[in-house]
């Protein structure tokens, strides 16, 4: 087999793989199609001169895969001074993360980032279609779309997060596909965003909007009509169902809430001073009662988690890679790309408020925060054919 049939073999199992993971999350017949990319892309790289070309000589992308790599791999190691060691399966999982970016960056070199970008933004939709279908309708302005898709997210956050993910990924084929029918979906996932009573995605969504027109304030006034129409059906429907109260009174229990959320975040800094400099480990999870009595695990922000966890030398390792890929986004800019930096700042702003971690087998995680920090990390390069 020719080193492009090789290519094109892994690249669509890659690509199948993202449709199907947004789809079913963390489902292992699901990961075979990972697997499979993963084989055919590290048989490809021993075997063809070319693919191994093209990766090796990639210095545009090779410092954001070592600063990936020294992130996953120091966190990984932190198995060895945690309460218990996980070493091993932290190692394989940094492997996959790194694999990960690779077919992606082959994706696109080769010409298959709108091919990848679409398959994520399908699986939103066919994620928030069959979550209608399965949920409840009696309780469907109640349970905030809980126990409806077996398959979806376990966390109701995570999926309000897919649908903010997926309105976004519409701006971004709308550039790609260069025609307006992709925004078509865009109710339905504003809906089923709504439908969860989410704040934390509603509002990274709306920031990183606000966040990248102010960066580029070039809106199009042929988009305006659209946009208007779509809030007036949507804050109608609302009203109508009678679903707006319960959702406006979520929207301002997000006061309390967030000093809920500050006395987990002092809790957890308090905790992380105890071994400030290499953190507690992998495995490290809070012990604590907050003040309405509920007892808490996590540190509900991705931030404080990497500060407990890695201490003052994983942190800097983790705001490292964060920093590159904001450095990068100034290329993006360059390229007009706007719909990348909107959805890496979702990403990051998610995650403020997210608490679990991000070093594991295929989770939403890597739908939620992998993705958009490596469509950042890729910034636009130069086609290479092969």
């Amino acid at each position: 087999m020719s080193s492009v049939n090789w290519k094109k073999t892994y690249i669509w199992f890659f690509i199948s793989f993202i449709l199907l993971s947004t789809i079913f999350c963390g489902i292992s017949r699901v990961n075979i199609l990972f697997h499979v990319a993963l084989s055919l892309f590290l048989l490809s790289f021993i075997f063809s001169p070319l693919v191994r070309k093209s990766v090796l000589d990639d210095r545009q992308y090779l410092p954001a895969m070592l600063l990936v790599a020294l992130f996953v791999i120091y966190y990984s190691f932190s198995n060895l001074w945690a309460d218990h060691s996980h070493l091993e399966s932290s190692l394989t999982h940094s492997f996959y993360l790194l694999v990960l970016m690779a077919l992606y960056r082959q994706a696109e070199l080769a010409g298959y980032k709108k091919a990848v970008i679409t398959a994520a933004w399908l699986g939103t939709i066919i994620l928030a279609i069959l979550t209608l279908i399965y949920v409840d309708k009696t309780k469907i302005f109640t349970q905030r779309l809980n126990h409806a898709f077996p398959w979806a997210p376990d966390n109701v956050i995570d999926l309000g997060g897919y649908m903010a993910l997926g309105i976004l990924l519409s701006a971004l084929l709308v550039r790609e596909m260069k025609t307006l029918w992709v925004l078509l979906p865009v109710p339905l996932l504003l809906l089923c965003l709504i439908l969860t009573q989410s704040r934390g995605p509603l509002l990274a969504l709306v920031l990183a909007g606000v966040m990248v027109y102010l960066l580029r304030p070039n809106l199009n006034l042929k988009f305006l009509p659209g946009i208007i129409m779509l809030l007036v059906v949507v804050a109608a429907a609302l009203y109508f169902s009678g679903f707006l109260d319960r959702f406006v009174m979520r929207i301002e229990s997000s006061y309390q809430q967030s000093f809920i959320r500050f006395g987990i975040w002092q809790h957890a800094f308090e905790v992380s001073l105890e071994k400030p400099i290499f953190g507690w480990g992998f495995d490290k999870e809070l012990t604590f009662i907050n003040s309405i009595k509920q007892p808490v695990t996590t540190t509900h922000s991705l931030y404080v988690s990497a500060l407990l966890k890695g201490g003052f030398v994983g942190f800097t390792l983790f705001i490292g890679m964060i920093g590159y890929s904001l450095w990068q986004c100034k290329k993006h800019l360059a390229a007009h790309h706007t719909a990348e930096i909107a959805i890496l700042l979702f990403a990051l702003i998610f995650y403020s408020t997210q608490g679990m971690f991000i070093i594991s087998n295929p989770r939403e995680y890597w739908v939620l925060f992998w993705l958009p920090l490596i469509i950042v990390l890729s910034v636009p390069p130069q086609r290479q054919q092969y």
